[in-house]
C-alpha cells in the first residue's frame, strides 16, 4: 500500500491538485487526505474508488500500475 500512497502524492503533485481540493471533492477533511499521503492511514475501499474517480483514473491505474510498482520496488531496494 505504500506505493499507492507514494503514487497518490505524485499524481496530486503532477496535476497541481492540493490535498484540500481533493478533500473537498471527495467529502473529507484535508487532514484525512494528509494522513493518506503521509501513510498514517489507508483509505477505505469506498474512498479509494472516490479518489480514483476524482483523479480520472481507473482503480487499476491507481493501485496496480506495473511500471509504478517496478519503480517502487527499485526505490525500496535502495
Amino acid at each position: 500500500m505504500t506505493c499507492f500512497l507514494t503514487k497518490l502524492e505524485m499524481v496530486l503533485h503532477e496535476r497541481e491538485i492540493s490535498q484540500s481540493a481533493l478533500a473537498r471533492k471527495i467529502g473529507v477533511d484535508r487532514s484525512l487526505v494528509n494522513k493518506w499521503v503521509k501513510g498514517k492511514h489507508i483509505p477505505s475501499a469506498c474512498f479509494m474508488t472516490k479518489i480514483a474517480r476524482e483523479l480520472r483514473m481507473t482503480e487499476q491505474e491507481l493501485f496496480f500500475d506495473a511500471n509504478f510498482k517496478d519503480a517502487c520496488k527499485h526505490h525500496s531496494d535502495t
